[in-house]
């Protein structure tokens, strides 16, 4: 009677541990599995779809550099995004007719998935010739390591007479041409690096705009 009582024991708790591991095993799995797919989207297509801070009105241009992919899009601001600017608080028509200009950073590919990196914002004035917008990326490895580190200045071109932007850092001797992008009627500028100075060229060579100082 006692070898069979310590038999069941025995087969109890061998049991019972099979039981507790192979739980153990799904949760780790299931884990697993949520790590991987949060944040995460398969193709580049979808994370243009569902990754983004912001729904995308219009895709503007799109590049690579030092392994990330830089997206420009414009977007309809939410009306509460103009709660605390008073200017706007009451003018519904500028709110509907606003259209913002974003840049955003993705890293990935369709193998490992795309996830987005980065700060997630935008800003917007008005101006008859151009606008100026900077952004950048500041990324880390596990270990504190600089990963990624770069600016990115861009903006819309609204005058016609403007045929090239050029860009300009406080510690640049020379003016940089910036890439000219044409989006249905629109005209955009994009240029990787910090724009303190920013000049729109007519196609005499005119200056007709400089921001920035």
């Amino acid at each position: 009677m006692k070898q069979i009582r310590l038999w069941l024991i025995v087969l109890f708790i061998a049991v019972s541990s099979s039981i507790v591991n192979s739980l153990l095993k799904n949760e780790l799995q299931t884990f697993e599995v949520g790590k991987f797919e949060f944040g995460k989207y398969d193709d580049f297509d979808e994370a243009l779809a569902k990754g983004l801070t912001y729904d995308m009105n219009k895709l503007i241009y799109t590049t690579q550099h030092d392994g990330v992919t830089i997206v420009m899009y414009t977007t309809i601001p939410d009306s509460t995004e103009f709660e605390d600017v008073v200017e706007f608080q009451d003018d519904i028509e500028f709110q509907n007719e606003t259209e913002a200009l974003v840049v955003q950073f993705f890293e990935g590919n369709d193998k490992e998935g795309w996830e987005l990196i980065g700060p997630a914002g935008w800003t917007h004035y008005e101006n008859d010739n151009l606008t100026v917008y900077d952004t950048f990326l500041r990324d880390y490895d596990d270990e504190g390591n600089v990963k990624y580190a770069f600016d990115v200045t861009f903006g819309e071109v609204n005058n016609p007479k403007i045929d090239t932007v050029e860009t300009k850092s406080h510690h640049d001797t020379m003016f940089t041409e910036a890439t000219m992008i044409r989006k249905g009627l629109g005209r955009y500028y994009f240029q990787i690096g910090v724009g303190a100075i920013v000049r729109g060229i007519s196609v005499n060579g005119e200056i007709i705009d400089q921001q920035g100082s």
